[in-house]
């Protein structure tokens, strides 16, 4: 029995194109709930244009029993799958006896490698309905009334590297990056998220910046402003649709993914090029401020959270001071800041020096006491 893709519940922005759907970014997936005794799927990739270390990966959970929420994800999937080929047939499932399981595939590698798509699952079995139950939530923080809500939280975050989970399963000075050792599910994004019970997306791109992409503090003195996070974020996959040789397609939320809160992450490249430098610091203020407006615009009943400091707190402050500003122009919306510490390198330090699972954990909790004491949620 082949299953369509709305037979499917998925996370994460998608793209549909020639009768395959692509899930590109860290986090992204799906999965269904099915009563039988195997299930296999094949997906596609570009793994021609990349190396073994940056070919895209995929985490596949199996857990028995109806639950599809975020909670039931475990901590390590059954196994990994490397895309390897232009295409990949995975048994995803297989038991001698039949059995109620819910089948979750979950991007790994982020979306700057190489891509995912699927084709098709078939099963030896049936689908089973399961009823995801609405979460109300009434809040009340601050003399703003946050709706109560009938569904499922939801948060979108649009970041950088951290965001991605890089490098978590790495080691500092010992390992170079490759997308094996990346685990978005255990990024401080995605623990935020399934701590509070919530669907989540993830716009996220190592390297990215806002008024510039990282560069070498040492050897460089021009910005890199090729691929900057608020020419991206719009659209639901640009280097994939551009690998592709489509023209790239907007996001639209509506219907598909409406955020109840937006968490913004970015600024960490960016201390690569500001360097105490007060005009590049301030251009780096007035672009986070934008963005905070272009996604307000996007999404006007989203609350916003702006974040950052987990390696380097160089601009905690200059997050704030756009806050501020956007808060002048709109006042009316929910829209805060939050200065994350440093990593500590008692706790680990990832592969190229980027946060440990320890580190990303500290920081999920002091995340969501954040959204809890700001938003009541």
């Amino acid at each position: 029995m082949k299953l369509s893709f709305d037979k499917l519940t998925w996370s994460g922005r998608y793209l549909d194109h020639d009768d395959v759907r692509y899930f590109d970014y860290s986090a992204s997936g799906f999965c269904f709930v099915m009563k039988g005794k195997k299930a296999e799927a094949v997906f596609l990739s570009d793994a021609e244009n990349w190396s073994e270390e940056n070919k895209a990966v995929l985490g596949i959970f199996i857990t028995e029993g109806t639950e599809t929420g975020i909670g039931a994800i475990p901590d390590e999937p059954n196994f990994r799958l490397t895309l390897s080929s232009a295409e990949t047939r995975c048994t995803l499932f297989d038991s001698p006896v039949e059995k109620t399981v819910c089948v979750r595939v979950m991007k790994f590698s982020e979306a700057a490698f190489g891509y995912a798509g699927l084709k098709e699952v078939e099963i030896d079995g049936d689908t089973a309905n399961t009823v995801v139950e609405p979460v109300e939530t009434t809040t009340e923080s601050r003399g703003v009334n946050f709706d109560k809500l009938n569904h499922p939280l939801k948060l979108e975050f649009i970041g950088d590297s951290i965001t991605c989970g890089y490098g978590i399963e790495g080691v500092w000075e010992k390992d170079t990056f490759t997308t094996q050792q990346e685990r978005p599910d255990k990024a401080y994004a995605f623990l935020t998220a399934k701590a509070l019970g919530a669907d989540v997306q993830l716009c996220s791109w190592s390297g990215i910046g806002l008024i510039s992409n990282y560069v070498d503090p040492e050897t460089v003195n021009l910005p890199d402003t090729h691929w900057l996070m608020q020419a991206n974020w719009p659209y639901t996959d640009k280097w994939l649709s551009l690998r592709l040789g489509l023209e790239p397609e907007v996001w639209e939320p509506k219907g598909r993914f409406e955020p109840d809160v937006v968490i913004i992450h970015l600024g960490t490249n960016d201390i690569s090029w500001v360097r105490g430098i007060e005009d590049r610091r301030l251009g780096y203020v007035a672009q986070l401020r934008q963005l905070i407006e272009a996604v307000h615009r996007r999404s006007p009943e989203a609350a916003i959270l702006c974040c950052l400091g987990i390696m380097g707190e160089a601009l905690n402050d200059s997050v704030k001071e756009a806050v501020e500003l956007f808060k002048k122009d709109f006042p009316k919306v929910r829209a805060e800041a939050l200065a994350f510490n440093q990593q500590l390198e008692s706790d680990g330090i990832g592969a190229d020096w980027h946060p440990s699972a320890v580190t990303h954990k500290k920081a999920a909790e002091k995340l969501g006491s954040a959204l809890s004491y700001f938003f009541n949620l």
